[in-house]
């Protein structure tokens, strides 16, 4: 059983402090794309043999978050 950590940051005004990038939501909270749930759970997959148990968002209400944890428990 593990966790994933799937988001993505940017930077405020060059000054090295990150926030969670709202705008990119929807292809980061994607089910399927380049750099979507689905893909980093691939990635996950290769790496530790089994697909992550949570996924952690910033933003769950925004992109297809609930069709990639479906998924990743075969539903």
């Amino acid at each position: 059983m593990y966790i994933v950590n799937h988001f993505l940051d940017i930077e405020v005004l060059s000054t090295g402090i990150l926030m969670p990038d709202r705008g990119s939501a929807p292809d980061t909270n994607a089910a399927t794309g380049n750099g979507s749930i689905g893909a980093q759970a691939e990635l996950c997959a290769q790496q530790h043999g089994a697909n992550p148990n949570v996924v952690l968002l910033d933003f769950v209400d925004i992109g297809d978050a609930m069709t990639a944890q479906n998924n990743l428990n075969g539903l």
